[in-house]
């Protein structure tokens, strides 16, 4: 995976999206979804089973803005794919979170975007407003056969927590499906580790430091001491390589490139 391929998967699920809302607003029919963007989010789920943490950040970049809902879809689903593969999850199960996990903001679509990017605080009723997003999301999937129940299920689920305090449903422990669970923790540590227009994005270690404080009243904790795992390896393979970029430089009477 290249930045050049993951801008691209940006750029043209947008399009898809944009052409999602476009046919959602011209007509009251459920076929919101054409064929291409089914094959699309198909083929897309198979690339990022291939993927690995390290290209995460390959799916951030300058034309993404702070709250790109593509680009935070594709790499919630990379987080949860990869979790789930970490799990032991059986293959079925792994298209069914990253289907769940690719789609699970698409209620945004419809939340006006000047509530969505306002570059400060938000009122309690403009975050209402963003709440009902899982719910919306919901209702637009809920009628479509190419999709999994479990997975349209994770739309409407990833904001509830175990203590009940989440929505749209004020589910709480086992009522929230594991599935919706680790969506829920790659969504959240993705929001971290993303700038917004009111902050700036934390560092990997910074969020999950964050993160494991909500374990496990509110997120679960197998799923956190696997995300932990996986920053723990990722940290590591980054030491390794500036080391041998390092001993690289010390060796070499030229300019070296990596």
């Amino acid at each position: 995976m290249t930045e050049k391929k993951a801008s691209r998967d940006i750029y043209v699920f947008s399009n898809y999206l944009n052409e999602v809302y476009r046919l959602h607003r011209l007509s009251d029919s459920q076929e919101v979804f054409s064929v291409k963007f089914r094959t699309y989010v198909k083929r897309m789920i198979v690339k990022l089973k291939g993927a690995s943490f390290e290209d995460l950040e390959k799916y951030r970049n300058a034309n993404c803005a702070s709250n790109c809902l593509p680009g935070h879809s594709i790499r919630t689903a990379l987080l949860a794919i990869g979790i789930a593969k970490e799990l032991g999850l059986k293959e079925t199960a792994i298209v069914e979170i990253g289907v769940g996990a690719l789609l699970h903001d698409i209620g945004k679509l419809f939340i006006p975007r000047g509530i969505l990017d306002k570059p400060c605080k938000l009122s309690e009723s403009e975050f209402d407003v963003i709440r009902a997003h899982s719910e919306i999301g919901f209702q637009v999937l809920k009628e479509q056969n190419w999709l999994s129940g479990r997975s349209v299920d994770i739309v409407h689920n990833h904001h509830e927590r175990l203590d009940g305090s989440g929505y749209p449903n004020q589910l709480a422990g086992d009522q929230i499906h594991r599935y919706e669970r680790i969506v829920g923790v790659a969504d959240v540590f993705d929001a971290m580790t993303s700038k917004r227009n009111y902050r700036k994005a934390l560092s990997y270690e910074m969020a999950f430091e964050e993160i494991e404080k909500e374990s496990p009243q509110l997120l679960d904790a197998q799923i956190i001491f696997v995300l932990g795992k996986m920053i723990e390896k990722h940290s590591h393979s980054q030491r390794k390589l500036e080391e041998r970029l390092e001993m690289r430089r010390d060796i070499c009477h030229y300019p070296c490139v990596e």
